[in-house]
């Protein structure tokens, strides 16, 4: 069958309909536009906001088990061994890192070493058997390199096009932790590079997962703060408990981490955020 024109007569009846679908289509871009910013707005409004609130009991002892034992490629349901370093961390920072980013990152450093009870030890070379390197990679192609310049399990299953960072960790069959890389993806200044370099930094100490249930944290896919909220640190000092071993199940830590988190609540309720440190 033929097309057939529209007449002038029947444009104009439609004139009503084609202003009804104009509208309805504006309408739904406009909501779009207002969920979109509404969701910008929390996320931001989350990330600086209640840095210093404690989490209940339940939620921190849930989000161990959830950052310290599973992975964000794979299922809740899927556990994996524990990892954590058991001596003095030698870290390195890569010529690529800009100073501002590498400033931003060493000032994080006093406090993390105060939690996890071990020493941090600048070195002039990257070693992938023993350090923390900490790098620059600002495109898929460049990330990629890194990763298997530092690892040769890298497959062209990686889909680096992902990823705005990442870190790898290299671990003893007992999962201690060997060696770790953590790579961040732009170079310009802003909240969310400077929260990313951070969140590479602790991965890189044992975290495996951004899956915490309470905000503002580092462990979220949701939140960017530029500071450790204080239930992280909580987090990361039970990990650092001497009575944490690397390489435990989640079984096994769900025995203890209660009772140690409890513990630093009280401290912390009592005493105020110093009390988590361990020298």
């Amino acid at each position: 069958m033929g097309l057939r024109w529209i007449t002038p007569s029947t444009a104009r009846r439609l004139r009503p309909f084609w202003r009804r679908t104009a509208l309805i289509g504006f309408g739904f871009l406009g909501a779009a536009f207002i969920v979109f910013m509404a969701f910008t707005l929390l996320t931001r409004y989350l990330s600086v906001h209640g840095l210093d609130d404690l989490a209940s009991a339940e939620d921190l002892i849930e989000s161990f088990d959830r950052v310290m034992h599973t992975s964000d490629h794979q299922p809740l349901t899927i556990r994996e061994p524990l990892r954590k370093w058991t001596g003095d961390i030698p870290i390195f920072f890569d010529a690529s890192v800009p100073g501002w980013h590498r400033s931003m990152a060493e000032r994080q450093l006093p406090l993390i070493a105060r939690l996890i009870g071990l020493r941090f030890i600048l070195t002039k070379a990257y070693d992938r058997r023993s350090t923390l390197n900490i790098v620059l990679a600002e495109d898929t192609a460049a990330m990629r390199k890194e990763a298997r310049r530092f690892t040769a399990k890298i497959n062209d299953s990686w889909r680096f096009d992902d990823y705005f960072c990442f870190a790898i960790v290299t671990t003893t069959p007992n999962g201690t932790i060997q060696g770790a890389l953590a790579v961040f993806g732009e170079k310009r200044q802003s909240t969310k590079s400077h929260s990313c370099l951070i969140e590479e930094l602790l991965h890189g100490l044992g975290p495996n997962a951004d899956k915490a249930t309470y905000a503002p944290s580092i462990f979220s896919k949701f939140t960017f703060p530029v500071e450790i909220p204080l239930n992280d640190q909580i987090l990361i000092r039970t990990l650092y408990d001497p009575k944490i071993k690397p390489g435990m199940s989640s079984e096994q830590t769900r025995k203890l981490v209660p009772d140690i988190i409890h513990g630093l609540i009280e401290d912390v309720t009592a005493h105020g955020p110093e009390a988590l440190y361990q020298h």
